[in-house]
């Protein structure tokens, strides 16, 4: 978990940004060029199980589309969910 800034870091963070931005477009578009590409690694959360029994029929049809579509059952259902929950987005109040 991120640590919270003293409030030394958080005043010299707001120098830092006052001075970028008063930065010419053309100043900015030098010092982007002159830079060199970092790595940044997004730690997501650990998902969180849900179960949901199956019956053998439903389970069995789930492995061979699953099979077909070359991924794991339970990343196929996964995508299933988050499509099924884009298209119900729109209704949310």
């Amino acid at each position: 978990m991120a640590q919270k800034l003293t409030a030394a870091q958080r005043q010299a963070l707001k120098r830092e940004a006052l001075g970028w931005d008063e930065l010419s477009d053309e100043d900015f578009a030098r010092l982007f060029n002159e830079g060199q590409p970092v790595k940044v690694r997004v730690r997501r959360p650990p998902p969180k199980t849900l179960t949901v029994a199956l019956d053998e029929q439903m389970l069995n049809r789930l492995k061979r589309i699953a099979r077909h579509k070359q991924v794991r059952a339970r990343h196929l259902v996964a995508l299933w969910i988050a499509e099924r929950l884009a298209q119900e987005r729109p209704t949310e109040k």
